[in-house]
């Protein structure tokens, strides 16, 4: 609540930069749109694939209607488009609980590597170039890369276990396992992941362009890979406040200021909730069925 309580704070600070949105071009937001739903594909692909490695083969309209659906609701409440995602593969097609959470879990740590690395390199290279006291960042991050190298080189295999709730997290870590030891569906994982970081990076220098602000790519990219690690953190109003202050913060540390990094992080998750959300309202039975009844048939 207290970083929520902040996040109000600084809208209230910033609202007159923040109205700018009004004088959006035709064009910049034909590009948001298009980036946007670049991601929600790129999301969908991801989990096509996953569910395709249980031999589970996914329709487009439901794999695209999910990862809507997952964007959406992850930017309300902590994962909570992730459970509801998992309740529908349960649901409709028997897909495990367990086999899912594996599957996010080696998603995930795919993703927080590749932006550790992409994290890494920039910082280290705007350490060098322009900003010199980045180097506790660069630092931070090379520490995540390899720390999260270890963790998917390493990651244990355990047996089977009689007690019910241990053996469904044994599952869940030897899914994730089996997914991390695929070397073509490992390297399919971390295309898709750069392509997506690729993409938020673009989408926040359109957002910054939106707002008159003059914030070069490379930072873009730096500010997507703390919008990714950030998002990882359990709060109950999803990442609301934690990713704009985050941002903000590395923002001023790059010299660009904080309300740069603060005010474009805002603006993105506007455009994204209300783009994602136009598909989840479409895609709603996905969530609930009209006719339940119907749904084996």
């Amino acid at each position: 609540m207290t970083l929520t309580g902040i996040f109000i704070f600084f809208l209230v600070r910033y609202r007159e930069q923040i109205v700018t949105v009004r004088d959006i071009s035709i064009g910049q937001f034909s590009l948001i749109f298009f980036l946007v739903l670049c991601s929600v594909t790129l999301n969908g692909s991801k989990l096509n694939q996953l569910t395709r490695f249980f031999s589970l083969n996914l329709t487009v309209r439901e794999w695209f209607g999910l990862s809507s659906i997952t964007t959406t609701l992850n930017s309300i409440f902590f994962k909570a488009g992730s459970l509801a995602t998992s309740n529908y593969l349960k649901r409709k097609h028997d897909f495990p609980y367990m086999s899912f959470l594996g599957s996010l879990g080696a998603d995930q740590l795919i993703l927080f590597f590749m932006s550790g690395m992409v994290g890494c390199v920039i910082s280290f290279y705007v350490m060098t170039k322009t900003v010199i006291d980045f180097q506790y960042v660069a630092l931070a991050y090379l520490f995540l890369t390899l720390l999260l190298f270890l963790a998917a080189k390493f990651a244990p295999r355990f047996q089977r276990q009689n007690h019910k709730m241990l053996d469904a997290l044994v599952r869940a870590v030897n899914a994730l396992n089996r997914i991390l030891k695929d070397r073509t569906l490992f390297f399919t994982l971390c295309a898709h992941n750069i392509a997506l970081i690729l993409l938020t990076s673009l989408r926040i220098f359109v957002a910054c362009k939106v707002l008159q602000l003059e914030v070069p790519l490379i930072y873009c990219f730096l500010f997507t890979t703390v919008m990714i690690f950030v998002s990882a953190i359990p709060l109950l109003q999803s990442d609301i406040g934690s990713r704009e202050i985050a941002v903000g913060l590395l923002s001023e540390l790059a010299g660009i200021g904080f309300n740069a990094g603060l005010l474009v992080t805002i603006v993105d998750r506007v455009f994204v909730f209300l783009l994602t959300l136009l598909s989840t309202l479409y895609f709603k039975n996905l969530l609930v069925p009209s006719h339940p009844s119907l749904e084996k048939t």
